[in-house]
């Protein structure tokens, strides 16, 4: 059989992954596809998202620009759209001759005129099984509106009235292959094992799990006990001190006021859900063996920015907490040798990584670096800061900026005070040590860093910094 000349490339996504449940990061959830993934490949402990919100995160994974620099922001219109001409790694493959395919999660808007899915192999854009989880919770004795509560969110233009998900579970109780990530596995698995074998194929498997709503089939729904769960960090503490971006976030207004047992019987079956969306991938790893192209195939496994899971007392992202935007990135590549690494990176790094690997040109105005470099040499000089952006929830709204130290985070608030965090001593991210006296000179460096940042991407936000504006000029002018 005649074998393709450039290696394949399979993307295995989950969507609103918590880093810190996985098996191969210290946590209590088994993943075996993943295991075996990192077994196999190369694991990173710091890889941080570029913003923790799915509309603005995914086409950074795509284009390998900063949300602030691709033009969608937040979810609404006029909020969600990329800009015009920008460059996507799913049309550069299939332009060299990749046989593409994308199933799932997708969260990318174009400009009209600009969308190429109907050139694709094959394109399906699935969402969330909210209609399906509505039904289930009705059958099982709830009521569907169970899946969301009423919360009122910040927008560019002032507080709106709106509705956000909460983590309320229900069993899947049809068929699990019925399911619908379940079904883009297979749909991919299809794909690969009917790909013709002298042509190089790109897959993307983009699951809606563990993103809510939790509908989790058996046995992954009684996996975990809720009364054997441990309570996240910070849960149940007082969030008046906070900024008001964390007081107010979605995730924290939606499930105000829940106790402990209510949370435990969530957690639970989110770690069921994330157990279900490794079987899911597994699906696919087996249509990559049983085509004979894993070993010229590089795989990567990962997820959109991850969850809070109750830690703070909030669900869901939205915020610069670790749980938040500290995600799972595994890359498995043929010929390099297994192992973890600790350098600081970014999704903005994921498309230029692929396609320095693929050895085929960069995309144009990428702003993130390719990652080749610390794949080949676990001891290789990389940065020492990467950054993180929030834009807001619906038409804008709270904004805040991170930059990421092998040690600190400082966190920006625009419209608030703002935060240190020493990843060192406090992990968990309890004590904001920015009005410490001897941390004044921490503080300062990592603005200027921060604001170095902002002005190179092009960040139109101005932070309330005037002698450090003064020094660096205003970011977004130029």
């Amino acid at each position: 059989m005649n074998r393709p000349s450039r290696r394949n490339l399979v993307v295995l996504l989950c969507d609103q992954l918590q880093k810190p449940c996985m098996s191969i990061y210290g946590g209590r959830v088994p993943m075996p596809t993943f295991e075996r993934l990192a077994d196999e490949g190369v694991t990173f402990d710091r890889y941080y998202c570029a913003t923790p919100l799915c509309i603005p995160t995914r086409p950074s994974m795509m284009n390998g620009r900063w949300p602030h620099a691709h033009g969608a922001r937040s979810f609404g219109k006029g909020y969600d759209t990329i800009e015009p001409g920008t460059e996507l790694l799913i049309d550069r493959l299939h332009d060299s001759g990749y046989r593409v395919a994308y199933d799932g999660v997708w969260h990318i808007r174009r400009p009209e005129g600009e969308d190429r899915s109907a050139e694709y192999a094959h394109f399906e854009k699935g969402g969330f099984p909210y209609d399906l989880h509505g039904e289930a919770l009705v059958e099982q004795g709830h009521a569907a509106e169970d899946q969301r509560a009423p919360i009122r969110g910040m927008t560019d233009e002032g507080m709106i009235p709106g509705r956000i998900s909460v983590p309320f579970p229900a069993i899947w109780t049809k068929p699990i292959t019925e399911h619908p990530d379940m079904q883009k596995a297979l749909r991919i698995a299809r794909f690969i094992l009917d790909a013709p074998a002298d042509q190089p194929i790109a897959a993307w498997c983009s699951l809606g799990a563990p993103h809510p709503p939790l509908l989790v089939p058996e046995p992954y729904a009684s996996m975990f006990a809720p009364e054997d769960m441990e309570q996240p960090p910070g849960f149940g503490c007082d969030l008046s001190g906070r900024p008001h971006d964390v007081r107010e976030a979605p995730g924290a207004l939606g499930c105000a006021g829940w106790d402990w047992e209510r949370w435990a019987k969530a957690i639970a079956a989110y770690y069921g859900y994330v157990a279900f969306a490794d079987h899911c991938h597994a699906i696919v790893m087996g249509a990559l063996e049983d085509s004979g192209r894993l070993d010229d195939s590089i795989v990567i496994a990962s997820t959109d920015h991850g969850e809070m899971l109750g830690a703070h007392g909030i669900y869901q992202k939205m915020v610069m907490y670790e749980r938040s935007i500290n995600i799972p990135l595994i890359m498995r590549i043929p010929g390099c040798d297994a192992g973890r690494r600790p350098h600081l990176t970014s999704q903005t790094d994921l498309a230029p990584t692929v396609l320095d690997l693929l050895e085929l040109p960069p995309l144009k105005a990428a702003q993130g670096e390719s990652m080749v470099p610390i794949l080949r040499d676990a001891h290789a000089r990389w940065r020492t800061h990467t950054f993180s952006e929030y834009n807001g929830w619906m038409h804008g709204g709270w904004k805040m900026r991170a930059v990421i130290g092998e040690r600190y985070k400082y966190v920006y608030h625009h419209d608030d005070h703002d935060e240190l965090f020493d990843l060192e001593k406090d992990p968990d991210e309890m004590t904001n040590i920015i009005g410490e006296p001897r941390r004044l000179e921490l503080a300062d460096e990592m603005r200027s860093r921060l604001v170095d940042w902002m002005w190179n991407t092009d960040d139109f936000l101005q932070p309330h910094w005037p002698h450090l504006a003064t020094e660096y000029g205003q970011p977004g002018e130029g």
